[in-house]
């Protein structure tokens, strides 16, 4: 059982890492692209090429975390699920940077005089809200599979098999 345990508290200790870094620094990026576009900064210089290096920061930070590193036995499902939902997020989370990276481009090119067409502009836009929200659905789905493992973990065992470490959940992070 003691092993059991280990693999689930690395992998909830990684994705707590994710959580806590990278999508929390993306989403003060994120807060500083929405501030940048309200009607009343229409006249106050944005920062484009300091949002881009943001969000280039953050999506390898997130390509960095290698959740296969951590090794699952075969005969846990709840922890190979949880494993897999995980890849899934990180994937979905570097599309989602893409996506604001590729409209910060856009908008750059178009405050430095580049003639672009309100028609490219809303569809970089709706590829984002589309990675918005496929990321939103993959960390929920994640985060209810996370929820369950320390539910399991806390039947099983007290906190303190865990280190006296309470875990973020997606919720606790919105």
């Amino acid at each position: 059982m003691e092993s059991k345990m280990e693999h689930r508290k690395h992998l909830m200790k990684m994705i707590d890492k994710f959580s806590i870094q990278s999508v929390e620094e993306f989403k003060e990026a994120e807060n500083k692209i929405i501030a940048d576009s309200k009607f009343r900064t229409l006249t106050k210089k944005k920062d484009y090429l300091g949002h881009i290096e943001t969000l280039r920061k953050v999506k390898s930070r997130a390509q960095r975390i290698n959740p296969q590193a951590v090794p699952i036995p075969d005969d846990d499902r709840q922890a190979l699920e949880l494993r897999r939902a995980f890849e899934k997020c990180l994937i979905v989370f570097s599309a989602v940077c893409d996506s604001y990276i590729q409209m910060q481009q856009v908008l750059d090119e178009k405050a430095n005089g580049a003639k672009i067409p309100y028609g490219e502009y809303k569809e970089f836009f709706n590829k984002v809200k589309q990675a918005r929200a496929s990321f939103n659905t993959h960390m929920n789905d994640m985060d209810i599979l996370y929820s369950d493992l320390v539910e399991y973990a806390e039947d099983i065992n007290s906190k303190d098999d865990f280190g006296g470490i309470e875990y973020m959940t997606y919720d606790s992070i919105k």
